[in-house]
């Protein structure tokens, strides 16, 4: 697996960017959209595909889900909760495009704070180049395994919700 750092694809992604956003907006127009992962981190390493994430109220999550089932491949099903669902397209787009839907405010709302988390500690986003780095040529379950143990790290310091701050 041949990693990449996100500036070296700066100037295409704004115009992928930019069309996936306009595909969405027109499929789910009441969904948040934030592009998030690796190629949304300066500095950050990445395999070359593109994660989005669309954030819906809990009464429109089934409706979004049969949406994007409808467009988009489904991904990662076993890890599909009532508050998450992932989709996929890896030929249509100039980089694979990874979807990930997720109800707001709901346990399975990560995305934005892993995100925010990566671009501001500079020293953490190094470690987790590092160990993507390192993964990378053990194959694509090394590198899943290695990135999900990094991960899962910074989600358990992650202050817990409770009902009263969702």
């Amino acid at each position: 697996m041949r990693l990449v750092r996100t500036d070296e694809l700066a100037p295409k992604l704004r115009e992928h960017l930019a069309h996936v956003s306009a595909q969405l907006a027109a499929l789910l127009p009441r969904a948040e959209f934030h592009h998030i992962g690796a190629t949304a981190i300066p500095g950050a390493v990445t395999k070359g595909d593109v994660d989005v994430l669309l954030r819906v109220d809990a009464s429109e999550f089934p409706y979004a889900v049969d949406c994007l089932r409808q467009r988009f491949a489904i991904k990662q099903e076993k890890n599909w909760t009532a508050a998450f669902a992932s989709f996929g397209d890896d030929s249509s787009f100039p980089f694979p495009l990874g979807i990930q839907l997720v109800v707001k405010e709901s346990d399975a709302d990560i995305f934005l704070f892993l995100h925010e988390y990566l671009s501001s500690k500079a020293e953490h986003l190094a470690e987790y180049n590092r160990i993507k780095e390192e993964a990378a040529p053990l194959g694509v379950d090394e590198y899943w395994k290695a990135k999900d143990r990094f991960l899962s790290q910074i989600l358990s310091s992650r202050p817990k919700r409770t009902e009263a701050n969702r």
